[in-house]
């Protein structure tokens, strides 16, 4: 993060942090989601904590953060009419959903722990597996580990990566392969992209465990 936030910094940009996986992981001692002007945090049903769907936008300033509730309740200006001098949109939990997230959140820093039991489970089991890669923390770096990601060899097709995935869901193993990297879904086949080579590398070696 430390470089992106010198950029912004330095063209004064604004800058919003995607933190949608990373709830309860930290960077230099600080929480992911600290560190952008805006940060936006997942609650799909996979994720650390769930509300059955939707997310979070946290902001430092204040001005910004009144804005967001403003437009999230319909842009309503008059306490008893609806009055709108603006368009709001309905972009908000249920009273129902938001009491389901914050009694999580109550609980994230024991959901971290297990998750992190789990990693520990898998580098004991997997660490010196010639042919896979776990992801390691970096220096500075402290994961909530949302999601367990190994890469296998560099020289195994995407076939045999599929063939790997399929076995394992066979012997009942919840095991997903990564995303497809958006320039190869039909709807963007015409965009313009450049350096992919590292995301399709990715998807073709990775698998993510049960976590």
């Amino acid at each position: 993060m430390d470089p992106i936030v010198e950029v912004a910094r330095r063209f004064d940009l604004a800058l919003i942090e995607d933190a949608a996986e990373s709830l309860g992981s930290k960077y230099r001692g600080a929480n992911t989601g600290s560190m952008g002007d805006v940060s936006c945090f997942s609650f799909n049903g996979n994720k650390l904590i769930t509300s059955g769907g939707g997310g979070m936008v946290v902001t430092g300033n204040q001005d910004w953060a009144d804005r967001a509730r403003y437009l999230t309740t319909q842009a309503k200006d008059d306490p008893i009419e609806y009055v709108h001098k603006k368009i709001g949109y309905n972009y908000r939990l249920s009273n129902i959903q938001a009491a389901m997230g914050v009694a999580q959140m109550e609980q994230i820093e024991s959901y971290i722990e297990k998750k992190r039991a789990i990693a520990k489970a898998y580098e004991n089991g997997l660490g010196d597996h010639s042919e896979i890669t776990l992801m390691a923390e970096r220096e500075g770096t402290e994961s909530a580990y949302w999601l367990n990601t190994v890469l296998l060899g560099p020289d195994i097709t995407l076939e045999e990566r599929m063939q790997v995935v399929s076995d394992l869901i066979d012997d009942g193993i919840g095991v997903r392969p990564l995303w497809h990297p958006i320039h190869s879904l039909p709807p963007y086949a015409d965009c313009q992209a450049f350096r992919i080579e590292h995301a399709d590398d990715l998807y073709r070696r990775g698998v993510s465990l049960p976590s």
